[in-house]
């Protein structure tokens, strides 16, 4: 996992790298190595193409995707195994495109914005020559107001949210192609970029977004964002976000549990994404220095809390296909 300020080169998908035949699985295996998993379902056009270019920035992915109309599916299974616990926003340059979560849908036009849940079963599907826009923004990061973005997955923004993104489409795009493109922002202007992106994200799917503005939603996402760069050390917690932040432990716990969840359970749950991603990249690494590597001093206590979030052991995981 990249601390906040990281930048990632970029990463591509290309199906014309691989024969017709072969490009569905090509694209879900590669969707689910560096995302999550999820399959092709459909294709409606002669042959499958599509091209994937993204990167980071802060703690956003964001990127851009390219292809002709087909259709993906994200399953409950696919979410057992690996869930980043983001909301997706999309911005539709040309095309058009359909989302699916729950018991809702829209069809995208561009100039649309609209997002999904990573966490629910969902369907993405381009009805024709399309590009989109894809920001990966973790839950972690938007605070307050989250569960409430997640609600209103698969439709399209609010009056209010389209007028600004239209006028924040140019920055959204410079933002998705710097980071598709391999350079970068430097560290402090990435952090920035990223934070200049969660306004539009609120104003477009929350109902009176001013909550989720306050001084203490702010503090909250500073203390995550430390906590993301100390993750490999051992004794981090309630304590010492308290210490580095200059404010009691009783509201370190006051902040995370009006984000949704425990100082300790966030902090289990970002290592243990950071050691199943480690897992799948280097599957000849001992399970021992994983652990030590996210902050676990005990290989069986690493593997305990493992087994307890996602129901197998780490070695069982390696065994798992990737978009199953």
């Amino acid at each position: 996992m990249s601390s906040p300020a990281d930048s990632r080169a970029l990463t591509a998908l290309d199906t014309r790298r691989v024969a017709p035949s072969d490009r569905p699985d090509y694209w879900s295996a590669g969707i689910a190595e560096r995302f999550f998993p999820m399959r092709v379902d459909a294709v409606t056009a002669p042959s499958f193409d599509a091209r994937l270019a993204v990167g980071a920035v802060g703690a956003i992915s964001a990127g851009a995707i390219q292809g002709h109309s087909h259709r993906v599916l994200r399953t409950s299974r696919m979410i057992a195994a690996g869930d980043p616990e983001s909301i997706l926003l999309y911005l539709l340059v040309r095309g058009a495109v359909r989302l699916e979560q729950e018991d809702r849908s829209c069809v995208m036009a561009p100039g649309d914005i609209a997002c999904h849940d990573t966490s629910r079963p969902s369907a993405f599907e381009g009805r024709s020559a399309f590009e989109v826009l894809v920001f990966s923004i973790p839950r972690w990061f938007i605070g307050i107001g989250a569960a409430d973005i997640a609600a209103r997955s698969a439709t399209t923004a609010t009056r209010a949210g389209m007028s600004l993104a239209r006028i924040a489409a140019p920055f959204l795009a410079g933002v998705a192609r710097t980071a598709a493109g391999g350079a970068g922002l430097p560290a402090h202007q990435a952090e920035a970029a990223a934070e200049m992106i969660l306004p539009l994200l609120r104003t477009s799917f929350i109902a009176e977004p001013a909550a989720a503005h306050s001084s203490s939603s702010g503090l909250l996402g500073r203390m995550q964002r430390f906590a993301l760069a100390h993750l490999h050390e051992p004794d981090l917690g309630p304590e010492r976000l308290a210490a580095a932040h200059f404010v009691s432990t009783r509201y370190v716990h006051k902040l995370f549990a009006a984000g949704g969840s425990g100082v300790s359970e966030w902090i289990r749950a970002r290592r243990l994404e950071g050691a199943t991603a480690d897992l799948r990249r280097s599957p000849t690494s001992p399970i021992a220095d994983v652990a030590a590597r996210w902050g676990y001093r005990h290989p069986a206590s690493f593997s305990r809390a493992f087994r307890e979030r996602y129901g197998c052991a780490p070695r069982e995981l390696r065994a798992m296909p990737l978009s199953a």
